[in-house]
Parts: C-alpha cells; sequence; structure tokens
C-alpha cells in the first residue's frame, strides 16, 4: 500500500484483527482505497494465523470463489453505483486467488439476487425477493460465520447497512451487534479527493468531486456507539474513484 493516510488507517485497526472478532466498515462506494483496505486487513488476519471471513454488498447469485466472472459485474451503466467497480472486482480476484492457493479465507456475497434485466431468476431465489434486503445479507453472513466461528470478520457495506441503530428498518448492523458483543463498526468518511457515485437523480454513474474535509487520517472508535450508529469513523484521506469494472 503506497498510501500513508490507508497504511495508517491499516495500523490503528490492527487491534481489532483477531478470532472471533467482527469488523463493520460503512463504505462509501466508488473509491478505489476502500476495497485496497479490506483486501490488506484481510491478510493482516492471515498473517497472524487467523480464518478470515470477508462479507461484502455483492448479490448471493454471484459466484464470488471463481472472481468477479457473473453478470453482476457487467451491469449497464444505469446501474453503475460503484459497488461494481474496477477496484471491487479485484478485491474479489485476489480474494479468490488467495483462497485457490490455499489461504483460509472466505468471501460472502451477502446481497439479495440479481439478475441482468431481462433475465430469469432462479426458482429457488424467487422467495427471497421479499425478504428484507439487510435480513438477507444478515443471514448470508452468519450461515458463513456459523461453520468458521473462530474467524476474524471483515463486513463492507454501505453506512446505511453497517449502522447498529434500526430507525427506519432492521440494518444488518442492528441484527449482527447483539450477536456479537464485541463488534466494531466502523463509519467511512471521505475527506476529499474523487468517487464514483450515481447520483438517484442521474441516468448513470459518473465520477464526482468529493469536498475537502478536516480530519485526522486513520481509524478511532470508542466502546459506545455514537448519534450515527457507529462506533467510531475511519478516514483513508484522498481517495480516487474507481469507475465500473465493466469499462475496463
Amino acid at each position: 500500500m503506497a498510501d500513508v493516510s490507508l497504511e495508517l488507517a491499516a495500523q490503528d485497526l490492527e487491534p481489532l484483527v483477531q478470532r472471533r472478532r467482527v469488523l463493520l466498515i460503512g463504505e462509501p462506494p466508488g473509491t478505489e482505497e476502500f476495497p485496497a483496505l479490506v483486501l490488506e486487513l484481510a491478510r493482516q488476519g492471515l498473517a497472524s494465523g487467523h480464518e478470515v471471513i470477508v462479507g461484502l454488498e455483492v448479490p448471493m447469485t454471484e459466484e464470488v470463489e471463481r472472481g468477479p466472472v457473473g453478470p453482476f459485474w457487467q451491469r449497464a451503466a444505469e446501474f453503475q453505483d460503484g459497488r461494481s467497480s474496477r477496484a471491487m472486482a479485484s478485491l474479489v480476484e485476489e480474494l479468490a486467488l488467495m483462497r485457490r492457493n490455499g489461504d483460509k479465507v472466505e468471501t460472502v456475497a451477502m446481497d439479495g439476487p440479481w439478475v441482468a434485466p431481462g433475465s430469469t431468476l432462479p426458482l429457488e431465489h424467487m422467495g427471497l425477493l421479499e425478504t428484507p434486503r439487510d435480513e438477507l445479507m444478515a443471514t448470508n453472513l452468519l450461515a458463513v460465520m456459523d461453520r468458521t466461528p473462530r474467524a476474524f470478520t471483515i463486513v463492507m457495506a454501505g453506512a446505511m447497512h453497517t449502522t447498529l441503530h434500526a430507525e427506519a428498518w432492521r440494518t444488518l448492523g442492528s441484527i449482527l451487534g447483539p450477536w456479537f458483543p464485541t463488534l466494531t463498526a466502523l463509519y467511512g468518511q471521505l475527506t476529499g479527493g474523487t468517487r464514483w457515485l450515481l447520483p438517484a437523480d442521474a441516468s448513470e454513474g459518473a465520477v464526482f468531486d468529493v469536498p475537502h474535509l478536516e480530519l485526522p487520517a486513520g481509524a478511532l472508535w470508542a466502546d459506545e456507539v455514537g448519534a450515527d450508529g457507529h462506533h467510531g469513523y475511519l478516514n483513508i484521506g484522498h481517495v480516487t474513484a474507481s469507475p465500473p469494472h465493466a469499462s475496463a
């Protein structure tokens, strides 16, 4: 990792890289740096002798153990929201390669099923369409965690999912929290640079500037949950937009 802020964040998070520990990262999608940080944390976990689970906001219909090879990674421009970026594809590919090489790491595609428009959803997934999204993500993640109870688990998803506050709906974080007392949820704070973003009123995504914000780089957290439903924040400094994998 060449970026000093990224290295600092990884160093700050070292105390959380432990067996049976769960780290939730509320990611602003569409950057190169957040997927790179997750990969570094997975490597830290493996280097420490831990089994590692990485949960991602990727549809469960994707065979992530084979890499970024499914239709999700080739979505049309109007669906490109940063979750299928080049950086995310690289993360999935690297994790798949590590597993093929014998590392004890498992990637979990947590999100609900997704198929390309005009394609048919497999019958076994039809009944899942009525399941609340965060509950389905938690179910998919917990199934793997139950099989590997001693693993260090990293979950990267949007902050609306990682928050432990369940105000409008039961969030992924609020479901996991009671089961894992040592869980730590960190809000991914952007402080400058660029990101890939799909605004609600736009027909397709594009690169946007990130407003500058003065905030110390690294990670900072407390035992108590803050007003935003996270224990603290994660600032990896100046970020760079990661365009869709489909445009590679």
